[in-house]
């Protein structure tokens, strides 16, 4: 009779099993606990931790215990604490090779929770250092860089006036230089014009061509010699009369210079005091001062934590052959996808439900189509999170698409709501010396942001109800602190917009509020006053530097004034010689031939 069971085999095959579960009893939970422990570091540039991991078969299953995962920005402080994670696997797949998690739990997570030791890893701290160090190089300046309202102090006129150019200086100097040349110009001038002795010699002319025949007999009996002689009087009358209109145009345009030279020290005063000073139109946009700083912040923050999370999104593939060459996360090689009827991911999580543990109570939400490859499972990953009845806040709601279905033209969208939420103690100003404080308001939210390939557009509405401010610190040291914040006293609801445009490496933020006109009017007296102030000092210390070459343009000008009078004089001679010529011994109603 044959052996139907062959006991050698038998106990082979026994010991093999008996081998198998002592492995995975012993060693199995501390191997996935390590796997994950090892390589959630190596992905995210941070520790990550877990308390325990533990696996069934039957039905396929895993949970997790105690995760915690380090915040690679504040190594002291962990981004996500979750209490315990179970999932339930689905077991064919499983010998697929593909991770396909049918429902998945995630209970107790908080964020941000303080760690006792830090959880920095020290190459990929270097890394992000040097990355910040990069990034603060290339970013342009922000309204991140803000933060403290511009100081009253009065500006110091001398370093002002020392690194600025004076028209008005440049002027009276220049003014200076011109009068000295115009003088030597018509010194030169009169050199060449007729002159008192030029006269004479016709007085002594006349006065021989009387003598010939006695008095105005002589005259007419030289008839031609007459009449050349008074041609050539009333030509250098004439060179004289056009002489002295060139003269006086050309002082009464320097007249004007001067006129000009004594004004130009207040547009200069003006001009720096507007430029060094300030006005209501600088400070037009206060409310980007006092919330800008927090708002971009915040927008940062969630700008980097979207560029960790991007990745997880998809992974980097290629064609060869006709096939999908998926890049391996880790090792080497290639994995190939080859068709299949029902192509599924290799990893894939259809629903995790999410319980977050605030201070104010717990937020339930749901997330779908957690995978690297939504090109293949040809569904985007959605979320939606609520919570309600909550101490502090009212209501807060997000939902959430990222549409990485198409690789080459990824959409992701976000819409966050708040209403009723109790803000106390907001910080604003830190990098001032008197910080302000948003004591308590009630804060409702609404964002809406959409992310369309590397192009973001963002808008942020928050309105605020039964505000209050205090300051820290002495108010009365910054009298531009006192002015605002003795306006903010009235204000008890204010709504904030801000507006997110660019790209997520490069994005600028438009900031604006209804705080505005209530701040530019209780800052324009002091302002104004301030200005004034600033403008009067360097109107003083401008006019010191002016008034010598000034003063020196001005003397040289007077000294014009003997030119003038020379010409004058010899004109009267030319004139006089003409109508007197003919008066000595005149028989009455008798002229002269060439009168």
């Amino acid at each position: 009779m044959k052996k139907w069971i062959r006991w050698q085999g038998l106990g082979v095959f026994i010991g093999i099993i008996v081998l198998f579960c002592i492995f995975w009893f012993l060693f199995i939970d501390g191997i996935i606990k390590s796997m994950i422990e090892k390589y959630g570091s190596q992905a995210l540039g941070a520790k990550v931790e877990l308390a325990s991991a533990d696996l069934s078969l039957f039905p396929a299953g895993l949970e997790l215990k105690g995760l915690r995962v380090t915040n690679p920005d504040e190594p002291m402080k962990n981004a996500v604490e979750v209490a315990r994670i179970h999932m339930n696997f689905d077991t064919l797949n499983l010998f697929r090779r593909k991770v396909i998690v049918e429902q998945m739990e995630m209970m107790g997570i908080r964020l941000n929770t303080p760690r006792k030791t830090s959880g920095a890893l020290p190459a990929a701290a270097a890394k992000r250092r040097a990355k910040k160090t990069a990034r603060k190089a290339e970013k342009k300046k922000s309204i991140c860089e803000g933060g403290g309202l511009p100081s009253l102090s009065m500006p110091n006129v001398n370093e002002i006036l020392s690194k600025e150019k004076l028209p008005s200086i440049e002027l009276a100097t220049s003014l200076k230089t011109q009068i000295q040349k115009e003088k030597e110009k018509w010194q030169e001038r009169l050199a060449s014009l007729p002159d008192k002795k030029t006269f004479e010699a016709y007085r002594a002319q006349i006065q021989k061509l009387k003598s010939r025949g006695g008095g105005i007999a002589g005259l007419l009996s030289s008839g031609g010699k007459a009449l050349e002689l008074k041609k050539k009087i009333e030509a250098d009358i004439d060179r004289i009369k056009k002489a002295r209109k060139e003269f006086q145009k050309e002082t009464a345009r320097l007249k004007r210079k001067i006129a000009e030279a004594k004004k130009a020290p207040f547009k200069d005063a003006s001009r720096l005091a507007q430029k060094y000073g300030l006005s209501k139109e600088g400070l037009a946009n206060l409310s980007s001062l006092i919330f800008g700083t927090k708002i971009c912040g915040w927008m940062e923050k969630a700008a980097n934590w979207y560029q960790k999370i991007r990745p997880i999104l998809a992974r980097a593939k290629q064609k060869k052959g006709g096939k999908v060459v998926v890049k391996p996360l880790r090792g080497k090689g290639a994995y190939v996808k080859f068709n299949e009827r029902h192509p599924l991911p290799d990893f894939l999580i259809k629903q995790a439900s999410a319980s977050v543990v605030t201070g104010s109570g717990d937020i339930l939400g749901v997330i779908k189509n957690i995978t690297p490859d939504q090109d293949i499972w040809g569904k985007p990953l959605t979320f939606s999170f609520k919570g309600d009845k909550l101490k502090h806040v009212k209501l807060i709601e997000t939902t959430g698409v990222l549409n990485h279905v198409r690789a080459e033209a990824p959409r992701d969208e976000l819409k966050f709501l708040v209403k009723g939420f109790q803000a106390k103690g907001i910080s604003l100003l830190e990098k001032s010396k008197t910080p302000l404080l948003l004591e308590k308001a009630l804060a409702d939210l609404n964002t809406k942001a959409v992310l369309q390939g590397e192009d973001i557009r963002a808008d942020i509405v928050a309105a605020f109800h039964s505000a209050s401010f205090s300051i820290k610190g002495s108010e009365g040291k910054n009298s531009i602190m006192s002015a605002i914040f003795s306006a903010l006293k009235q204000v008890r609801d204010f709504i904030v917009n801000a507006k997110v445009r660019g790209t997520i490496q490069d994005y600028s933020i438009q900031l604006s509020s209804d705080l505005d006109g209530v701040l530019k009017k209780s800052v324009g007296k002091i302002l104004a006053k301030q200005t004034q102030q600033l403008k009067q000092k360097l109107t003083q210390a401008i006019m010191a530097k002016v008034n010598g070459p000034l003063s020196q343009a001005e003397g040289g000008l007077s000294g014009l004034g003997g030119i003038d009078k020379e010409l004058s004089k010899r004109l009267n001679l030319g004139t006089g010689l003409l109508r007197n010529l003919g008066k000595p011994g005149v028989k009455k109603g008798f002229k002269l031939p060439f009168s």
